[in-house]
């Protein structure tokens, strides 16, 4: 066996500072994770012209910074080869096994190595010749707990397939059969990622517009971190999209101002960004109607009166189908016209909506699901989705919600007849798991093979408090003391358990929004840098906010303050962001709300941020994000922010 020496290219690249320093008003440069990148495949470009032959290849390590259980092996051949690559797992089942078509310059993407050690890994070109590398990582500074697997059926496992683990903190990884982690990206976010037709992952981007996961598009990307389109969206994105038959996205997002949230679907062009077609759930449903008792115990604000957490496409009806969790239904909406077409669930407390649109239950041990998340649809039409069993009553219902010991969750099918408007349950699974496997929120369940014979469901979020013996614990619970967090990760065949993953810890890490399976080396995920990744669509025109009296006043001062140190500012490809935090006298909850301010040829252009402030001895520590969309900010502008009513100059313009 050789070792290499390895090279990590995101580490090694001066690539210069965020933005431009020094006296005056410096004029912000765009930067941000695409400018990084076009340096990085230029560096790689370079590497493959230095002609590493085979016996002495090149390898870098996580070459874009964004996945560090990765790598690429370069060198080139005299003659075209195809190359066939084993990354090994400590069982010969876990290795990881990709080939690569014939060529003369070789990128040989490494997927699959174990963190803090050394991996072997193996080529073999098509001529015959064979080598070895050690490839050693460091130890990855993320942990999500305990991970434990049961086998029950091993011969029922595919073992071609790693599980993607969307984990609830933000870190996206990969788990082999053993449980062993062996791919971790932490350039986006968690909350709908899916593969592609075309062998890529879709991810949502990085950036959160609004708190807590709002996030301000969607990004393709390999295994090694590179992305290859960067979707912005206005209104951004949450909890899932789908990729349509013409390419197209369908994606969760919200208004563009946020006047609501989670109740608004836009489809976006593949090839431009541009949407081409959206929803407004508030034109179709009464706010009012149908309200989940798991409102009371999610810490929901009014304004998220829908909760869209998952969306589905039906191509054989024109039917958009969206699951809202504050509503306790599926709501269908024919896509043609935008009118509502049905709505799956317990029609009680629904009284605005004509009951025609509502399903008859019909056959044996029928149950109403409720607060549930992942809608999809099988091969045959049976609509499934995860059934978090969140109270079992309706918010006017609270005071009889199911709780303690009593809770349980599922995995559920049913059968429509959208004509004689009747509904049947044809499969459940977990509700005989009991208290110990409940999961109140995110979860989901899929399909493996188009029907209900191959199910992998993940139930994400188990709270137990062994000093109540109470599992029965929802997301307002996730920071109390001493709880120990769990997902449950199940392979079903037939509608028995075959495998199951368990992830167990104190942190909310161990909780996991949903997860899925996919081969790391499909078709298509390999490493391609031939050419730039486009930023495509836009956030729009941020909507500018309407001023107190007090920051009237403050911007009435021609001379602000210089902002003291400590504040970041980027431009990227469609904005200017920024975060920092400030001290005051003034309590934490008698500030003034604090905004950003643009200040062009005249005129000052005023917008909200998000403010955090905790109490001290003496006044308040408060923390401050925010962005604005560059579109509609033609020339220059100086940037300023106004905190707590007083105007400062950063020292910035755009």
């Amino acid at each position: 066996m050789k070792k290499r020496i390895l090279i990590a290219l995101a580490a090694i690249l001066c690539l210069g500072a965020l933005c431009a320093m020094g006296a005056g008003a410096a004029t912000l440069e765009p930067t941000g994770i695409l400018a990084r990148q076009q340096a990085i495949d230029e560096a790689l470009r370079q590497e493959l012209e230095a002609g590493y032959a085979f016996e002495d290849a090149c390898v870098i390590l996580n070459p874009y910074g964004t996945s560090p259980l990765t790598a690429v092996i370069v060198f080139t051949t005299d003659e075209p080869t195809d190359v066939t690559i084993r990354v090994k797992g400590d069982s010969a089942e876990n290795d990881m096994v990709g080939h690569f078509p014939e060529a003369t310059e070789h990128l040989v993407p490494v997927y699959g190595l174990y963190g803090g050690r050394a991996t072997t890994v193996e080529l073999a070109l098509g001529d015959g010749r064979e080598t070895s590398f050690e490839v050693e990582t460091e130890a990855l500074s993320f942990s999500p707990g305990e991970i434990a697997v049961e086998a029950i059926r091993p011969e029922l496992y595919d073992y071609s397939r790693i599980t993607v683990m969307c984990g609830l903190g933000g870190a996206l990884y990969g788990v082999d059969a053993a449980g062993d982690i062996r791919w971790y990206y932490n350039g986006g976010g968690t909350m709908g990622v899916h593969p592609l037709k075309n062998g890529h992952l879709m991810t949502p981007t990085a950036y959160t517009l609004k708190t807590s996961y709002y996030k301000s598009g969607l990004q393709e990307i390999d295994w090694n971190g590179r992305v290859y389109r960067d979707y912005e969206i206005p209104g951004g994105q949450h909890h899932d999209f789908q990729e349509l038959d013409n390419g197209n996205l369908l994606v969760a997002g919200d208004p563009a101002d946020f006047s609501s949230v989670e109740d608004y679907v836009v489809e976006i062009d593949r090839q431009t960004g541009e949407v081409v077609w959206e929803l407004d759930l508030r034109e179709i449903l009464p706010l009012g109607d149908g309200m989940s008792a798991s409102m009371n115990t999610d810490g929901t604000k009014e304004l998220d009166w829908f909760h869209n957490n998952s969306l589905w496409y039906d191509a054989k009806n024109d039917l958009v189908l969206l699951s809202g969790r504050h509503k306790d239904a599926i709501v269908a909406v024919r896509k043609s016209d935008k009118s509502l077409a049905w709505i799956l669930g317990d029609p009680t407390d629904w009284n605005e909506v004509d009951p025609a649109y509502f399903f008859t239950p019909v056959g044996d041990d029928f149950e109403w699901f409720y607060a549930q998340h992942e809608i999809t649809m099988l091969d045959n039409g049976d609509v499934m989705m995860f059934d978090n069993g969140t109270a079992k009553v309706k918010r006017s219902n609270d005071a009889n919600r199911v709780t303690g010991s009593d809770v349980y969750s599922r995995a559920v099918i049913y059968r429509i007849d959208a004509e004689a408007m009747t509904v049947s349950q044809v499969f459940e699974y977990g509700k005989e798991r009991g208290a110990a496997w409940y999961s109140d929120w995110i979860s989901g369940v899929e399909t493996l093979d188009g029907t209900d014979a191959a199910l992998w469901i993940t139930a994400g979020s188990h709270l137990y408090d062994p000093n109540a013996d109470n599992h029965g614990l929802g997301p307002a619970d996730m920071f109390l003391p001493d709880l120990v967090k769990s997902t449950h990760v199940d392979l079903v065949m037939d509608g028995e358990l075959a495998y199951e993953l368990t992830v167990t810890g104190d942190s909310f890490t161990a909780l996991t929004f949903r997860s899925l399976r996919y081969p790391m080396y499909a078709e298509g995920m390999g490493l391609d840098i031939g050419g730039e990744a486009p930023v495509l669509g836009s956030l729009g025109e941020t909507p500018r906010a309407d001023a107190d009296e007090a920051v009237l006043a403050a911007l009435a001062n021609t001379s602000p303050e210089a902002l003291p140190e400590g504040w970041s500012f980027n431009l990227d490809e469609v904005k200017l962001s920024f975060t920092g935090r400030y001290d005051t006298a003034t309590a934490a909850d008698a500030l003034t709300p604090d905004y950003l301010v643009l200040r062009g040829d005249g005129e000052d252009r005023v917008y909200a941020v998000t403010s955090n402030a905790v109490a001290q001895e003496a006044g308040a520590a408060v923390s401050v994000n925010g962005w604005v969309s560059t579109e509609g900010l033609e020339g220059e502008w100086q940037i300023l922010l106004c905190l707590d009513g007083q105007l400062y100059d950063t020292g910035y313009a755009l």
